[in-house]
């Protein structure tokens, strides 16, 4: 798994045939920002958190909305500073060191991975709705080639077909906000305003309590899983100290009015209860209701074509993160040393593929064993997310405080309220984590065995080879300042 124990051969294949290529726009890294974030889960109503926090749910996805916009604010903050390949986990090495690095990138990976391989099955669950006769085996290796050859295909096509995929997306969600409210407020010929009246009946507001709505936080938190990528594409931004501060402005407020607005829409629009019994499939989704109540013809057919973008949407954005993290490592000398090397047009296939092979076992344990295997993956998956936005927030509290004592200004793009803010962060995911025990037992279950085995993986490796040294970014920014002070007249 490790590079070379030379040096000077760490530093060359550090130097060529390595780099990322810098062909992604703005609103492309916006785009890649929103894939993992912006899943299948809405648009088939939350029912599961709902059922814990009633219409309260609203509420709740505020609460996770701020803890994920603290995330990626400091995200931005530290890969528009520092924009090389593999985003936060790479700022993470060089500030937290090598261990630091190595659980950054590597849980983040495999968080990706059991990602694509439950969206990638989604997929082809949803072209079932047309095809009932296809295979499910078969539709998830179809659309695992397909998410596969666009990974592998030039970063600017990755970049465009994403964009158009979470575009997809964004105007499917916009018309339901928008149509959700004319059916809210307004009388039509065949159905009458709702008003505001299931907001508070069959229980109250907040049926189940403060209790309800915190533990429907905890559940919330997941839906903004995957905010991460928008730090994963500054290596491979045209113009990062421009584009990725951008994109998560645009990002998190789109995800904070989608997902609180939509909510807001699906527990108005018809009884909590009847979103929390659903069993998320198509014809159960609020979209196709709004849509069959407003008379658009062909409801269900119109939301399943939305259903299948934003499943490989989400498969698409979660692989592309997933390989960048694994070309970090290889770097690092981490992962397998052919994993750091990119093609001609700037993509790093050698890492694709090894992500492609975690997806594919991940896509095998949710067809044969989705109550059993599976869902312990996606327990430590689910673990993985907490620990993620807890390291990000470590290691943003690391990077001001080296970046002060050596005389550097705080980023023009900066997380307000540092260091209150990460650590309120930090002792809220942790108390995520505790609740997890009664609400979803698989997260300790295999969660708390995976954490071992990744921090015995690393020392295993440590043991074995001699690990290259991650590179000091802030020694580089030092050294880049020094440089333009002495060339100015």
């Amino acid at each position: 798994m490790a590079q070379g124990d030379n040096p000077t051969e760490d530093h060359t294949l550090r130097e060529e045939h390595t780099t990322l290529s810098r062909r992604l726009t703005s609103g492309q890294v916006s785009m890649i920002g929103l894939s993992g974030a912006l899943g299948t889960g809405l648009f088939l109503g939350s029912g599961s958190t709902i059922a814990l926090g009633g219409p309260a749910t609203v509420v709740s996805y505020g609460i996770a909305g701020l803890l994920a916009l603290s995330v990626v604010w400091a995200l931005a903050e530290m890969v528009t500073v520092h924009p090389v390949p593999g985003g936060h986990g790479a700022v993470a090495a060089s500030y937290l060191g090598k261990f630091g690095g190595y659980i950054t990138r590597w849980n983040f990976a495999f968080m990706m991975l059991i990602a694509v391989g439950a969206e990638v099955t989604a997929t082809a669950t949803y072209l079932r709705f047309w095809f009932p006769g296809l295979p499910l085996g078969l539709g998830t290796i179809l659309c695992s080639l397909f998410i596969v050859g666009l990974n592998l295909a030039t970063v600017r096509l990755y970049g465009s077909s994403e964009y158009w995929f979470s575009m997809v997306k964004v105007t499917a969600i916009s018309v339901f906000i928008i149509l959700g409210a004319v059916l809210i407020f307004v009388d039509l010929p065949d159905h009458s305003a709702t008003g505001f009246s299931n907001l508070t009946a069959h229980g109250g507001f907040a049926p189940y309590g403060i209790g309800g709505v915190l533990a429907a936080t905890c559940m919330a938190v997941f839906s903004f899983g995957g905010i991460e990528n928008v730090s994963v594409g500054a290596a491979e931004s045209e113009h990062p100290e421009r584009d990725v501060p951008k994109a998560a402005h645009n990002m998190i407020w789109r995800l904070l009015l989608f997902y609180i607005v939509a909510m807001l829409i699906i527990v108005t629009l018809q009884p909590w209860t009847v979103s929390a019994a659903s069993h998320g499939t198509v014809l159960e989704s609020p979209f196709v209701a709004v849509l069959d109540a407003t008379g658009i013809p062909a409801a269900a057919h119109i939301m399943n074509a939305v259903l299948i973008v934003a499943a490989l949407s989400a498969a698409n954005g979660c692989l592309y993160s997933s390989s960048r993290m694994i070309h970090s490592l290889a770097l690092d000398g981490m992962a397998p040393r052919w994993a750091a090397r990119t093609s001609k047009s700037g993509a790093p296939r050698g890492a694709v593929l090894i992500a492609t092979l975690g997806m594919v076992i991940a896509s095998i344990l949710s067809l044969t064993s989705p109550d059993d295997a599976f869902m312990q993956l996606y327990g430590a998956a689910t673990a993985g997310v907490l620990v993620t936005w807890i390291i990000v927030m470590i290691t943003h509290i690391v990077f001001r405080q080296k970046r002060a004592r050596a005389g550097l200004p705080i980023a023009a793009h900066h997380l307000w309220g540092a260091p209150a803010v990460p650590a309120i962060v930090m002792i809220a995911s942790a108390a995520i984590f505790i609740a997890m025990l009664w609400i979803l037992p698989a997260v300790w279950i295999a969660g708390i065995p995976y954490l071992i085995v990744l921090t015995c993986s690393y020392l295993v490796l440590a043991r074995v080879h001699t690990l290259a040294t991650p590179r000091n970014l802030l020694r580089e920014e030092l050294e880049r300042e020094q440089a333009t002070a002495a060339s100015r007249p």
